[in-house]
């Protein structure tokens, strides 16, 4: 019986153990080195981007349309409150 004791006391007392704090300034270093790895993925994404081939086509001149009365007048939504 003195052993279930021993043994819950010892149970009890690491249960009640906290672990020490992380030394300062550990969340920043995290912080700032998944920041750098994000900035770093979305250059890379960016390059790709640029490296595809619809970037590099040139802009198509959209013809001009004239425009209806109620695209010059914003179908009447301007200046009504």
């Amino acid at each position: 019986m003195a052993i279930w004791s021993k043994l819950r006391d010892i149970v009890r007392w690491l249960l009640r153990r906290s672990d020490p704090p992380p030394p300062p300034g550990v969340g920043q270093r995290h912080q700032a080195a998944e920041q750098a790895a994000a900035r770093q993925r979305l250059l890379d994404q960016a390059q790709r981007l640029r490296d595809t081939r619809w970037y590099c086509e040139s802009t198509q001149i959209v013809p001009t349309v004239r425009m209806t009365l109620g695209q010059l007048t914003c179908y009447g939504t301007r200046g009504e409150r």
